[in-house]
């Protein structure tokens, strides 16, 4: 496989406004958990973000699928004040809302994992901030966050798989109530959800970690290319989303004013790859 392709299965998982100061940690919707706040990190109904001993060296992947979906933001105030320093405004702001599931692995566990990202701007460059990052397992959220900033929590995380829909739940503390919930339903989307997958495709992953801003990924081909270019790798399905949460404060996705998805997939991936900024 190409190199370009790798890269993009590690991101699996314009114009400028003036940047606003980041939400204080006490005005954080749930879900949105700063680094340095370790008592919110974990859940007593699944565990702890920390290291077991049991992994040693990189995490290195070798199949997994997801389910992706672009949203409009509604919330303009919300979508600007959840942006630290260096990243701005881009014209049109979008919210990607994601669930994979890591379930086969050549080193380290299998988990699950689910995203909420927000397109930004750094330095004139579009990419997502990945605003929050649940997994369920201790290994994978500590080892994201003290290598590249990823800002994980230990959570429950789903992904049901149907002959013509996939759903995928992120659960709050407790594991027994949704965060979100992602369905897709497989089928023709249509010319404007293709357009928006041609748009945001290039768009890498970006964190903070120590002050400085690492990249991750940025994709080759639109998704429903993939398979078409690379048929030993991947397996595509367009379809329609639904995104659901819950409409309260202490939603993130209600905080931010999430509007109806405009574009969604269900992609599996089968190549070895480890993750590294780039």
């Amino acid at each position: 496989m190409k190199a370009g392709r790798l890269v993009l299965a590690a991101l699996l998982l314009a114009g400028c406004a003036a940047p606003a100061p980041p939400l204080r940690d006490s005005e954080l919707p749930q879900g949105a958990v700063p680094l340095h706040d370790a008592a919110l990190l974990h859940d007593p109904a699944v565990g702890r973000c920390a290291p077991t001993g049991r992994v040693t060296g990189r995490f290195v992947y070798r199949e997994q699928d997801l389910i992706q979906t672009y949203c409009e933001a509604a919330n303009l105030a919300a979508y600007r004040g959840a942006l630290p320093t260096p990243f701005t405004m881009p014209q049109r702001p979008l919210v990607r809302v994601s669930v994979l599931d890591f379930y086969e692995m050549a080193s380290g566990p299998a988990y699950l994992e689910s995203t909420v990202s927000l397109l930004v701007l750094h330095q004139g460059q579009p990419g997502w901030f990945v605003l929050t990052m649940p997994v369920t397992d201790g290994d994978a959220c500590s080892g994201g966050r003290a290598a590249w900033g990823y800002p994980k929590i230990v959570r429950r995380v789903t992904l049901e798989r149907g002959s013509a829909r996939y759903v995928g739940t992120s659960y709050a503390v407790g594991g027994r109530t949704p965060a979100l919930r992602l369905t897709l339903d497989v089928g023709e989307p249509g010319a404007a959800a293709r357009e928006l997958l041609r748009y945001v495709y290039p768009f890498p992953s970006l964190t903070l970690k120590a002050g400085s801003v690492l990249r991750f990924g940025g994709g080759s081909s639109p998704a429903y290319d993939l398979e078409r270019v690379s048929p030993e790798a991947w397996k595509v399905r367009l379809g329609r989303a639904r995104l659901e949460y819950p409409q309260e404060s202490e939603s993130l996705l209600h905080r931010l004013g999430v509007g109806q998805p405009l574009a969604a997939y269900w992609a599996q991936l089968r190549a070895r790859y480890s993750i590294a900024p780039r």
